[in-house]
């Protein structure tokens, strides 16, 4: 097959860098004079060397602070700083590992054996889907995006043999936010032992780091006090409806089988399908949660500790799982779901390389999930004024439910093993 050149090389040229670069962090500059996430991060890591409880404390608009002591021991010293220069510093962190998630994820694509115009096509349509997510992140002054930095490079690492260092990415962004804690069992799965062991070891040293600034009774006391915060089992994650925007299964199931009288600020219009017991809807979600874990299997097409699987096949479960993280995860607001963006990269070179061999139905269908998945994950985006709506119905959460199928039928196929 004659390769195309890749139409990544024109974007490299020196003036499009530099015009993307421009507007980027123009952008980033304007973002940074919101009061979002950051400011809240700041104000509860100032909480925190004031001797206070930030895991007991709501801030702005009655939001609690649901990372790590560490964390907010990392980010303390830009308090000292403007906050508006300390939540530019925190952005450009930010656009910094956004660069280099797209790298990661663009290498495991040769754009060289498609055509010019379906190279345009993939990245238009990468572009289109991912869009919305990044900005909401940078708007919102988020944590998504060094989270999913965090785990993407932890996870090359792992495979180019720096076991270590690996580990040590993952371990910090489990710390920071519980969410990459599935990649424990999928690193186990996959033999990869001595990374899992770093990850444990690491944990329990971040854990314990914070003792060096504010001490060992301090830090054990809130340690304590955050786990009673995030606690998945508590009545308030289970039923997960205290905020509007909230999109993950926990909700989603919520609202769809618990009856709950409409709040003055509610859509006056029934949502609800049953009315079971909170005890009986936490039996209902951990079902499912436990049915989208058993469905890893299906990715992951290996017996147990089997770690020789082709690139392609890499990309296609790690995908899965990254998918599912912010659908098991209670408290998920519409940023979260960043995480999905490896997903539908490999959704759409998959079905760029392979719609000619589709049957007619198959082909259809895929046009069709990929139009009402992009729809609904992106109606606030493209009619905000019925938000609303929206935030009321979880629509968020239907769209990121279309992708699980759509995933699951794009099935890589058997090529040259790579060995970690």
């Amino acid at each position: 097959m004659i390769e195309n050149a890749s139409v990544l090389d024109k974007l490299k040229n020196k003036y499009v860098l530099l015009a993307l670069l421009v507007i980027s962090l123009a952008y980033i500059a304007i973002a940074a004079r919101g009061q979002y996430d950051f400011y809240i991060y700041m104000l509860a890591a100032k909480d925190m060397f004031a001797g206070k409880d930030m895991y007991t404390l709501t801030y702005v608009d009655g939001y609690h602070y649901y990372y790590s002591v560490l964390f907010a021991c990392i980010i303390y010293p830009l308090s000292f700083l403007p906050i508006y220069f300390a939540k530019l510093i925190w952005l450009l962190v930010n656009f910094i590992c956004l660069i280099r998630i797209i790298k990661i994820i663009s290498s495991y694509f040769d754009l060289k054996v498609l055509p010019t115009k379906q190279q345009w096509i993939f990245l238009g349509l990468c572009t289109l889907s991912c869009f919305k997510l990044v900005l909401q992140n940078i708007d919102c002054q988020q944590i998504t995006i060094l989270i999913l930095y965090l785990i993407l490079e932890g996870l090359e690492r792992i495979w180019k043999g720096n076991k270590i260092l690996g580990a040590l990415l993952i371990t910090i962004a489990i710390n920071f936010k519980l969410l990459p804690i599935l990649f424990i069992p999928y690193l186990i799965y996959r033999r990869e032992f001595i990374a899992t062991f770093f990850i444990f070891l690491f944990y329990g040293v971040l854990l314990e780091l914070p003792v060096i600034i504010i001490g060992a009774a301090r830090n054990s006391f809130l340690l304590s006090s955050w786990w009673n915060l995030i606690n998945p089992m508590n009545q308030k994650h289970v039923a997960d409806t205290e905020e509007e925007g909230f999109n993950s299964l926990t909700t989603w199931l919520a609202t769809l089988l618990v009856y709950r009288k409409p709040s003055v600020n509610d859509l006056q219009m029934p949502r609800n399908i049953a009315n079971i017991s909170i005890t009986q809807l936490g039996y209902v979600i951990n079902g499912v949660r436990l049915l989208f874990m058993a469905f890893s299997l299906y990715f992951l097409r290996t017996w147990p500790f089997v770690k020789q699987v082709t690139k392609t096949h890499r990309l296609w479960e790690v995908s899965y799982f990254l998918l599912i993280t912010p659908l098991l995860f209670p408290h998920q607001q519409f940023y979260s779901f960043l995480l999905v963006a490896p997903a539908l990269c490999y959704i759409y070179y998959h079905f760029i390389t392979h719609y000619k061999t589709m049957s007619k139905l198959k082909y259809r269908l895929s046009i069709a999930a990929f139009a009402l998945s992009f729809l609904l994950c992106n109606l606030n985006f493209l009619l905000g004024e019925f938000n609303a709506y929206y935030f009321y119905f979880k629509t968020l959460t239907y769209g990121v439910l279309l992708i699980v199928p759509m995933l699951a039928v794009s099935v890589p196929e058997p090529e040259l093993k790579v060995k970690s």
